[in-house]
């Protein structure tokens, strides 16, 4: 079993359905994990996350089981309030990651231009550390941001075709993802470390582990991530297990995935075959 250093996950959004695999498999592997989910109390956080917890199903033959578990805290904190996580990284100094897997479920807030969920939370993020400490940030971002975060725009990757960039008019919500990444690209100079992954739409599906990944620009024939041989989705279980596994690189590997925006994507069956 390889070994890994031990971790200390405090995760937003954490009763989300992407977050939910990241957790188990977490504890699972022998991290921590603080959960911020919504409930009436902090007591009630942690029946929530044990019962959702309790309900997801992990596809076998995943990533090493430790036989010691890692610790569950929940909170039911407002994760878009900065003293949230300057308040939890100063009680806590074993928390050393946070990982972020907010996101917006519904059409009608999808297609709301006033809607700024990414940003506030983001934002939070950054603010909230910026009064306490940095810790590396992991952030669960989305499809549709091309290019390096700071610089980015909002657009497609190039297996999709033209009229998938009208879904930044019909759907504001992306456009706000892209200004998420610049917040956290903005505070790079600060001392804040960042990957962003941004996975393909996202399927509820057992995890393949046929998925692949390029940094910030995707084209048809790059040698990196051919799109050609893509398909246009990928599980969230194996989106989860790629954020923990690249969450758990030794420090020098990890490093370089630092300002990146991570492109995942499952490949066909015939990329495999080549």
């Amino acid at each position: 079993m390889m070994k890994h250093k031990k971790r200390h996950f405090l995760v937003v959004a954490a009763a989300s359905r992407g977050a939910r695999f990241f957790i188990k498999k977490a504890l699972r592997q022998g991290h921590d994990v603080t959960a911020l989910c919504r409930a009436a109390d902090d007591e009630a956080a942690l029946k929530r996350m044990n019962d959702v917890l309790e309900n997801t199903n992990l596809t076998p033959n995943g990533m090493a089981v430790k036989y010691t578990a890692g610790k569950l805290k929940a909170k039911n904190s407002n994760i878009l309030k900065p003293e949230t996580y300057a308040r939890l990284l100063k009680e806590d100094e074993s928390i050393d990651v946070i990982c972020c897997f907010v996101g917006v479920t519904k059409v009608k807030d999808m297609i709301n231009a006033k809607n700024t969920l990414y940003t506030d939370t983001i934002q939070a993020i950054v603010d909230g550390q910026r009064n306490s400490r940095w810790v590396e940030t992991l952030y669960h971002g989305s499809v549709g941001t091309e290019g390096v975060p700071g610089k980015s725009i909002t657009a497609w990757p190039a297996n999709y075709n033209r009229l998938s960039n009208l879904v930044q008019v019909i759907f504001p919500i992306f456009k706000n993802v892209t200004k998420s990444e610049a917040i956290l690209a903005k505070a790079q100079s600060e001392g804040l470390n960042f990957i962003i992954f941004r996975p393909a739409a996202l399927k509820d599906t057992p995890a393949k582990r046929r998925y692949k990944y390029v940094f910030d620009t995707t084209a048809l024939d790059s040698e990196e991530l051919p799109l050609r041989y893509a398909k246009r989705t990928i599980g969230r279980e194996d989106t989860a297990e790629e954020i923990l596994r690249v969450a758990t690189l030794p420090n020098d590997e990890r490093t370089q995935w630092y300002s990146h925006g991570v492109y995942l994507v499952d490949m066909k069956d015939k990329y495999f075959k080549k």
